[in-house]
């Protein structure tokens, strides 16, 4: 379940959300409605992961297909055109990753974009060429390691003992809408991750025990980053990457030792999502497989330079408008 628990994390936990930027984007910007939104948010997240390993362990389902034929529609038509739009779903979170890995070369020592999408990509070409179990043992190091450092960088700052003072920003869509976008687009690849770690889980009692803490881990870290954003707020909207901004204010040790690790959440991001990507192409030809990887790699690095908060800002919102018309209306069941 350990195991489980983290690969949930590392994959929701990406360029995003360990660099602040997302959870400035969708709640810091909404002042004291935006904690709200945010409690609200990672409330939902666990109940649709928990309801999505109901409906795995229940049917017995092996792939995404098999889930969207489950839960949608038996026609071969519909379902082929879900799993087609879910995966530019995947394909587009691995370049968000690639871009917000790119960033953060690119802020703290001015080195072109190329450098760290090149980084990113080759290291995820051999990380593919593995099953779920690589992702597993790269979340295990990682995630225990970010949510440490977060938590200590809260601490530092003293963010739980002083009193809050909320900002708000002009925003386009308010606080309740912003919660459920947030939420749908990080469960773009969480449903192809579940299947992937089914085997971990094999009864109902152990999905919700998951549930619970990948919940309840998500909501402490959340919060924290949402309280640090806010105390520094007026210094840190115009940065790629606020947490590091704030890490920097503590001395050189914090910033490079959060840079590191937001560069591992960036990693176990991306390679979650591009192994659901692959994974639902169920490509059995070997060469065609690594064909695909570098044709993945190729345009995440040709996109990466136009920037982490462009494509965040951008392509997110829009991903979870359109996500959101097939997350929420199985819950019920």
């Amino acid at each position: 379940m350990l195991k489980v628990i983290l690969v949930i994390i590392g994959t929701i936990i990406g360029a995003g959300f360990a660099s602040g930027k997302e959870i400035f984007t969708f709640f810091n910007v909404h002042g004291f409605y935006g904690i709200i939104g945010l409690l609200f948010s990672t409330i939902l997240i666990g109940l649709i992961i928990y309801k999505t390993f109901r409906i795995i362990i229940r049917y017995n389902i092996t792939c995404y297909p098999e889930f969207i034929n489950t839960i949608i529609s038996k026609s071969n038509f519909i379902n082929t055109v879900i799993c087609n739009v879910i995966n530019i779903f995947l394909l587009i979170s691995f370049i968000v990753m690639v871009a917000g890995f790119s960033a953060y070369f690119s802020q703290e020592f001015n080195i072109s974009y190329i450098f760290g999408a090149l980084l990113i990509c080759i290291l995820s070409f051999f990380t593919f060429l593995h099953n779920i179990n690589g992702i597993i043992k790269i979340n295990k190091f990682f995630i225990p390691f970010l949510i440490f450092i977060i938590l200590l960088l809260g601490l530092k700052n003293s963010v739980f003992f002083t009193p809050i003072e909320y900002h708000t920003l002009p925003s386009n869509f308010n606080w309740f809408i912003s919660s459920l976008l947030y939420a749908s687009y990080n469960l773009i690849v969480i449903f192809p991750i579940l299947i992937s770690v089914k085997k971990y889980v094999p009864t109902l009692k152990e999905a919700k025990i998951i549930s619970l803490f990948v919940t309840s881990i998500l909501a402490v870290i959340a919060t924290t980053l949402f309280l640090l954003i806010n105390y520094y707020f007026t210094e840190i909207y115009h940065t790629e990457l606020p947490i590091i901004y704030i890490a920097s204010k503590m001395g050189i040790f914090y910033k490079y030792t959060l840079g590191f690790v937001i560069l591992g959440a960036i990693f176990t991001t991306a390679i979650s999502s591009g192994y659901s990507f692959l994974n639902n192409l169920n490509l059995h030809n070997k060469k065609l497989y690594i064909l695909t990887i570098i044709s993945m790699c190729l345009l995440a690095i040709a996109l990466s330079n136009i920037g982490f908060s462009s494509l965040l800002n951008l392509l997110y919102p829009i991903l979870g408008l359109l996500r959101f018309s097939t997350n929420y209306f199985y819950i019920i069941f």
